[in-house]
């Protein structure tokens, strides 16, 4: 693990000068966070530990209005004190993005349950939906640098909280498709919010330059694991293979760009692969945006159903809403084939379920795909984090989920009550963690009613907030396996996809 010093803390906040607002007083948290605590996880070669994951938290700073102003004009490292004194005393309830009290309240469980993990990985969305609208609704200032620099400290402002409850432990983030100034799927390559959050994605992941200009470029890195030798992990900004991605240029009024992200970032992941087999390493890969069909969207066409709001009622065929652009999909899955006794597992975000995905590869082993679920109750689910304990050799052991159970109830006098919702060795009754036993899970939750009412209830993290309809279920399992539109269709539709 390196440990960066003062000098390296100092360049990691005053880089760009034009930060004004940046003064010494993030410098030195930040420096007394990185270099107070040494962390007490084993750092032996091969030693087997625990790997703590959140996703999608989509922070809200300005969910009390009133405080919007004041914490505009303040530095990072001011705005717990800020925050702390908003009387709207409530966690956001389902239906929302979380306020600072659920924000606080999983990072202290998630410090409580794993104090010294190796590493944390934050699998996207810093940010809350709607951040640009929310903050010109509230404040009523159009100038693009203020809305910049807002972003920007709310983004200081959770790498602060993190680093404070694990000062020694590397935090490694991939950016989700809220994180970017100028809106939902529109991040830049080499664009204005890489640039803006290289140095603190640096400094939480205990990462050199080399890091920062990889991050600059494609929000993507390759670093070798903490405690494990023969070890890589790779974060891919899979954003740039959304179907709904758009890039866009920050200093031309977010207007749309060119862009070959896209078929660059494929090409550096092959890079990345072709070096980890060459090196006899293995990798763990982890991004935001799964591949595969969107459940959710293709069993919600409309936004709410088929018909709902007037719309013309789609066919089950033409309802169906790919992740990613069918031709990445088709690439990943084919590096994936070549590079099988690579790739050791994945783990998603942006789905704000609990859930997973087996990416069969013809003729060769298949891949997993372990989907973190929200820290953002927004969909109804309740929020969660996942704890994953894998093996000397990289291989996954097992994996459990904690969750909020008293979101309604939260707030004030009444602490957030956090529990383990469930272990999947024995939930599912199974001993190994890999794509063999959840195959065979997944083909338990297709054919078997017991099976599948277990997986609906864990998807949600055990809310009954907002009950799945009976109707849109298989179109949710579906995804699991089926992973481009053709054979999606045949498992969904029960026909096949004629596009």
């Amino acid at each position: 693990m390196l440990a960066m010093g003062a000098p390296d803390i100092n360049r990691a906040v005053t880089t760009r000068g034009r930060s004004s607002w940046l003064h010494c007083g993030l410098i030195v948290v930040l420096v007394l966070l990185a270099t107070a605590v040494a962390s007490a996880q084993p750092h032996g070669k091969n030693s087997p530990g625990k790997l703590l994951i959140a996703s999608d938290i989509h922070f809200n700073p300005m969910a009390d209005p009133t405080l919007v102003a004041e914490l505009a004009a303040a530095e990072p490292t001011q705005w717990e004190a800020i925050l702390q004194r908003s009387k709207l005393i409530t966690f956001s309830p389902y239906g929302h993005d979380p306020n600072w009290w659920l924000v606080r309240s999983v990072f202290d469980a998630m410090a409580r349950t794993v104090p010294y993990p190796a590493p944390v990985l934050f699998n996207g969305d810093m940010l809350a939906h709607s951040f640009p609208k929310t903050f010109k609704g509230i404040t009523h200032d159009l100038d693009s640098e203020h809305y910049r620099a807002f972003v920007l400290k709310t983004f200081d402002f959770m790498a602060l909280e993190l680093r404070k409850r694990f000062p020694g432990a590397k935090t490694l983030v991939t950016p989700g498709n809220n994180d970017e100034e100028c809106g939902d799927y529109s991040i830049a390559e080499n664009g204005v919010f890489l640039s803006d959050t290289a140095d603190r994605t640096r400094a939480l992941a205990w990462e050199d330059e080399q890091f920062a200009t990889a991050w600059k470029s494609l929000g993507s890195y390759n670093i070798e694991h903490p405690t494990l030798r023969g070890i890589r992990i790779v974060s891919l900004n899979t954003v740039f293979w959304s179907n709904k991605y758009r890039s866009t240029d920050f200093n031309k009024g977010c207007a749309t760009a060119e862009s070959t992200a896209g078929s660059a970032l494929l090409a550096w992941l092959e890079t990345q692969l072709a070096y980890a087999e060459r090196a006899h390493e293995k990798v763990w890969l982890m991004f935001h945006i799964p591949p595969g069909i969107d459940g959710w969207a293709s069993t919600h066409p409309s936004g709410g159903g088929n018909g709902a709001n007037n719309v013309p009622t789609k066919s089950c065929v033409d309802s169906i809403v790919p992740m990613w652009v069918p031709a990445w999909t088709a690439s990943f899955d084919s590096l994936l084939g070549k590079y099988h006794d690579t790739v050791l597992a994945s783990f998603a975000g942006h789905t704000h379920m609990d859930n997973f995905m087996v990416i069969g590869v013809a003729g060769v082993a298949g891949q997993l795909v372990l989907i973190t679920p929200a820290i953002s109750p927004i969909y109804g689910q309740n929020p969660a984090y996942r704890v994953v304990e894998f093996r000397g050799d990289g291989t996954l052991a097992d994996q459990t989920t904690y969750f909020l159970t008293n979101l309604k109830q939260a707030g004030g006098k009444h602490p957030g009550r956090w529990k383990q919702e469930y272990r999947f060795s024995r939930r599912w009754k199974t001993h190994q963690l890999d794509t063999a036993s959840l195959t065979k899970i997944y083909k338990k939750i297709a054919s078997e009613s017991d099976a599948r009412d277990l997986w609906l209830k864990l998807y949600t993290a055990s809310s009954k907030a907002e009950p799945v309809p009976a109707g849109d279920v298989k179109g949710l399992y579906c995804a699991i396996s089926a992973l481009d539109p053709k054979s999606y269709a045949t498992c969904a539709c029960g026909q096949p996809d004629q596009h």
